[in-house]
């Protein structure tokens, strides 16, 4: 394995470095096999994919039932949406209930290879989950520091497994608190030898990698290419590495073109969205005022990248307003059953809304990754059923 920098180009033969020494620009990590290998069928979840993977000693791999989550083919919602095929993959069945668990399962065990003593870093709610159970699992302390009003079911999962958990204020709404508690992370972890578990390929490209087996295993099953994927996007890391898995696909095997990817994100945090639509090569800055837990990063680490993504044809953003993503999360339930987190719902509220100002467009075989689990938000599950009376009956009155 060796990296190869996204912004000035530069290869760089060791596998320990975080950042590009060249011009502090994020790295991608190429692997040695030449091609993909597609899967290993002696292996368990994303291990299935470890030839394609940062190489981490067998003893090492953590395991906990992540990866291989359902493509669930649309049963209404691509018929009246007027799409060919439309698909969603559930990273809801996951262990903790989110996609992060690929990202916990890879860093982790990267971490343990790398012989670290402990990890450190910043959540919104499911990578703190995810991470503090994969650490769990490695008997490694887990040091996170999480957004003030952080969802309680998310917060309530990082203490099950005992994760040192300390709240700041003013993270997740303002930019320059953002930066500060980064740059705080990074000193403490240089001073203990800590690893960085932040979920961004900005700070963590090995644990990373660990979401490129989403476009791996929609390829497995499609048997090809989908031809568009719609993803949430906070940071811009999950949309960055399925796009990454796409593209390695297509350089190994090429056959048909890489879908084009769609970024989503709330109206109210939008700053990778509104730089592609500015023609900006920069995340614009501006606060968050959404009300989307998971998607409220008003600093995008990864946002440049998806830009550079965007930019060279690899695909577009798109935001929807909150009361959109809310609306979607209730449609999915009632007309597909499936039950996702609002974050979740984003890419589907961004495929309503593409085909609402592009009315007319074929759309052939569409993705949309389902990124949480519903019960990650207990407040969000109460206020969409409060207002539902279930009487309470006697039995003679049971009228069947």
């Amino acid at each position: 394995m060796w990296n190869i920098c996204s912004e000035c180009g530069t290869e760089q033969p060791e596998s320990y470095l975080y950042a590009c020494p060249s011009c502090e620009g994020i790295l991608l990590p190429q692997y040695e096999n030449g091609h993909l290998s597609i899967s290993d069928s002696t292996q368990k979840g994303i291990w299935r994919y470890h030839a394609s993977l940062p190489p981490v000693p067998a003893k090492s791999r953590l395991y906990l039932g992540e990866g291989m989550t359902p493509l669930i083919p649309s049963v209404r919602l691509g018929r009246k949406l007027g799409i060919g095929e439309l698909y969603f993959k559930y990273e809801g069945g996951n262990p903790t209930g989110s996609y992060k668990d690929r990202i916990a399962a890879m860093g982790l065990s990267w971490a343990l290879g790398q012989g670290r003593g402990a990890c450190i870093g910043t959540s919104s709610g499911n990578a703190g989950a995810a991470i503090a159970a994969y650490a769990a699992r490695a008997g490694m302390p887990y040091h996170l520091f999480v957004l003030e009003n952080v969802a309680e079911a998310k917060l309530a999962q990082s203490l099950l497994y005992k994760a040192n958990v300390r709240k700041i204020k003013g993270f997740g709404n303002d930019p320059e608190i953002g930066m500060r508690v980064f740059d705080r992370i990074f000193e403490g972890a240089a001073d203990h030898g800590w690893e960085v578990m932040i979920t961004a390929f900005r700070y963590n490209p090995y644990a990373m990698e660990g979401v490129k087996t989403i476009a791996y295993e929609i390829y497995e099953e499609l048997k090809g290419m989908p031809s568009h994927v719609y993803s949430p996007a906070g940071g811009g890391g999950l949309y960055c590495g399925i796009w990454k898995g796409f593209n390695e696909i297509y350089e190994s095997v090429r056959t048909a073109a890489a879908p084009c990817m769609v970024a989503v994100q709330p109206e109210g945090c939008s700053n990778i969205v509104r730089a592609y639509q500015a023609g900006s090569k920069e995340p614009l800055p501006g606060s968050s005022t959404s009300q989307i837990s998971g998607l409220q990063v008003p600093n995008p680490p990864d946002g440049k990248l998806a830009l550079q993504i965007m930019n060279r044809g690899g695909g577009k953003g798109i935001a929807v307003s909150d009361s959109l993503i809310w609306e979607t999360q209730r449609l999915l339930a009632v007309e597909e059953g499936i039950f996702c987190e609002p974050a979740g719902a984003a890419s589907v509220a961004g495929l309503i809304r593409d085909c609402e100002e592009n009315p007319g467009r074929s759309l052939d075989k569409v993705v949309c990754v389902i990124s949480g689990n519903g019960f990650k938000d207990g407040k969000r599950l109460s206020d969409m059923t409060s207002e539902i009376h279930v009487p309470c009956l006697d039995v003679e009155h049971l009228d069947i």
